[in-house]
């Protein structure tokens, strides 16, 4: 069911009136029906999945639960020796129980998504001592959202290990949170804490919340199916007959495909967020006008920013927590002089576990590793040379605060990013190496018209037009729906006869299109 699709809409629509038409305290009801009958009618038996994966987090952190609540009852008991020794056992065994409950839903993922890749590097390895295939290659089914809902069930059960929340009682509340419907697909990464609260409050219908929500749901389809899916079906064939377009017609489509990634993904976040909106539901933001962004780290806590916040809460800070990170610090700080140096080898370390867990979630491929490790390695390069080339611009009396400083920046991490994209695009590393070579050794600006109708282009430049003024004016803090609803009548309208009419008339579907599956949706 693809949440752009009339059936998706219907969906919504009708839980939308059975929402706000039954009493409040059974709305969690509603939203947890209609996310369970979401889920079966897209995965039908690979639901299965989804519910083991919350079956286990949900006796994991009952039982992490009972062990926090039997030191609780005990510590005013005992003295203050003996108090701590009951907190150490207890704590191990809390620790015991969230790392098996940890690897068995990875364990989960990692057959269903990473089993062949793994089988290929086994089979790799045996082929280089000249034997045969070990392992065969499975053909397996990935049920819908299993990066989404694996990650944030780990989520929850970390949180209950850390004290942040407690074990939920009622196990379909835990469910409902690992199977929320709006965001199972494409995200955002929610916390326990953060939906848990908001799915117990009782909802009033709110017009200016709903009408909010629909705001964003109009401008959502229209980057989608206007710009994204009108992108996606004339540009494969640059990347698929490579041989047959110039470097010229690369670099148009990596540009392209940029601007696509970008429409498809925030489109679909944007309706994801208004229809969660609409429920009186607030989920976590995803984006935040990356491309105004100054360097590839402020691009990353701009784009896909659940993501990176998950990572940053679940990797970087166990890591930089972790016994043998405390040894590596405790040698550099000995053996080396330089702190800027000792700084570099700490926050390089930790954020090379953050960069390959961010590329190997995107994909069973070493392509998404190396598209991770990609960024890795220029922001370590950056962290490495800023001293340097701070003396530098002082020497060369560059202002690094004038604005022309700030477009050069913005400039050279767009760049940076297609570079990026291109890879992302790519089948494979050699095709990457293929298509990246051609734009610096074939030139031929007349193939543009050969990818792109001039209705398409104009259409196209008009959607980029939109969504850089959109970014702009939230660039400035403005919040555009609230500027909306209480300006002018007639501009409002105009507005939003604009978003529907030219997604309905301009909007890639039909004849000859079909229907396109949000790209993000694959991850």
């Amino acid at each position: 069911m693809e949440i752009t699709s009339l059936v998706f809409l219907a969906f919504v629509s009708v839980t939308f009136v059975v929402y706000y038409l039954i009493p409040k305290k059974y709305q969690w009801v509603a939203l947890l029906s209609a996310s369970l009958l979401f889920f079966v009618t897209s995965s039908a038996l690979l639901t299965l999945y989804m519910l083991f994966t919350t079956a286990v987090i949900y006796f994991g952190a009952k039982g992490i639960q009972k062990y926090k609540d039997e030191f609780a009852k005990k510590k005013k008991e005992l003295p203050k020796p003996e108090r701590k020794v009951l907190k150490e056992q207890l704590k191990k065994k809390q620790k015991k129980i969230l790392i098996l409950c940890v690897v068995v839903v990875i364990a989960v993922l990692v057959l269903t998504k990473y089993c062949n890749f793994l089988g290929g590097i086994v089979n790799g390895i045996a082929s280089i001592f000249t034997l045969k295939d070990l392992l065969p290659e499975f053909n397996i089914l990935l049920p819908l959202g299993i990066s989404y809902y694996t990650l944030m069930s780990v989520s929850y059960i970390t949180d209950v290990y850390r004290g942040t929340i407690k074990a939920e009682v009622n196990p379909l509340r835990v469910l409902l949170f690992v199977c929320y419907f709006p965001h199972i697909v494409e995200g955002p990464f929610d916390r326990y804490g953060d939906l848990d609260k908001q799915f117990r409050t009782p909802h009033k219908f709110d017009y200016d919340k709903i009408r909010r929500g629909a705001i964003l749901v109009m401008y959502g389809c229209f980057k989608k199916l206007v710009i994204a899916d009108r992108i996606g079906f004339f540009l494969p064939k640059t990347f698929v007959k490579i041989d047959n377009y110039s470097g010229t017609a690369v670099f148009i489509g990596m540009v392209l495909y940029t601007f696509q990634l970008y429409a498809d993904f925030s489109g679909c976040i944007d309706i994801i967020s208004g229809v969660s909106e609409m429920f009186g539901i607030k989920v976590a933001e995803n984006f935040k006008q990356p491309f105004f962004s100054k360097s590839i780290d402020e691009f990353w806590r701009r784009w896909h920013i659940s993501l990176g916040a998950w990572l940053k809460e679940y990797v970087f800070y166990p890591v930089s927590l972790s016994g043998h990170f405390k040894k590596v610090n405790t040698f550099t700080k000995k053996h080396i002089k330089s702190q800027h140096i000792v700084g570099f080898i700490t926050i390089a370390y930790t954020l090379l576990f953050v960069w390959f867990c961010n590329g190997l979630w995107h994909g069973a491929s070493w392509l998404y590793i190396v598209y991770g490790l990609y960024y890795y390695v220029l922001m370590m390069l950056g962290k490495f040379t800023e001293p340097y080339t701070d003396k530098l611009a002082k020497k060369l009396h560059i202002n690094k605060e004038s604005k022309g400083y700030s477009v050069f920046q913005v400039a050279r991490t767009v760049v940076i990013v297609n570079v990026g994209m291109l890879l992302f695009r790519s089948s494979t590393l050699v095709e990457f190496g293929k298509l990246f070579g051609k734009m610096f050794t074939s030139i031929n600006f007349m193939d543009f018209c050969s990818i792109i109708k001039i209705q398409d282009g104009i259409i196209l430049a008009v959607g980029f037009v939109v969504m850089l003024l959109v970014g702009i004016i939230k660039e400035k803090g403005i919040d555009i729906r609230m500027w909306l609803i209480e300006h002018n009548f007639v501009i409002r309208w105009l507005v939003y006869y604009f978003l529907l009419f030219s997604t309905i008339i301009l909007g890639a579907y039909g004849i000859g299109y079909g229907g396109a599956a949000a790209i993000y949706a694959q991850f």
